[in-house]
């Protein structure tokens, strides 16, 4: 029987470039080619970290799959429906959606996780002007 649930198991993959240029000597030339970065052109460093950063959008799959198993198609088109209704409504430039209906949708409203009591860096806050920022969004500044 298949429930076309996604793999919990994280998948090897191996990297043998890392990016890094050689200069004449064999080693990175700062001068020629910057600062040496590898961090991201490395693999995942421990089996779990490849699960950690996918498990939202798994544990979402394997919600619509059984949804869909259980109450039949309507269920999970029903629900994507109105998590993209959520997304589509409009606000001012200068106004961020706060995503609770979005959360109270998906029933994760209830759990008290890391964005919760430290913010995100993308939800810091910041103060704008509002008429500025609204005459730069109609072009008019």
């Amino acid at each position: 029987m298949n429930f076309e649930l996604p793999s919990l198991k994280a998948g090897a993959e191996e990297k043998t470039d890392l990016g890094l240029r050689s200069g004449t000597y064999g080693v990175h030339d700062t001068f020629l080619f910057g600062l040496a970065t590898v961090k991201n052109n490395l693999e995942p460093c421990h089996p779990l970290e490849l699960s950690e950063k996918n498990f939202v959008a798994n544990e979402e799959k394997m919600q619509m799959n059984l949804l869909r198993n259980n109450q039949g198609l309507h269920a999970p088109i029903k629900l994507a429906a109105e998590l993209r209704a959520t997304r589509a409504v409009g606000r001012l430039p200068f106004l961020e959606s706060s995503g609770l209906s979005a959360a109270t949708i998906k029933s994760s409203d209830d759990y008290i996780d890391f964005g919760d009591f430290l913010n995100l860096p993308e939800q810091d806050e910041r103060f704008f002007v509002p008429h500025i920022v609204m005459e730069h969004h109609l072009g008019i500044l």
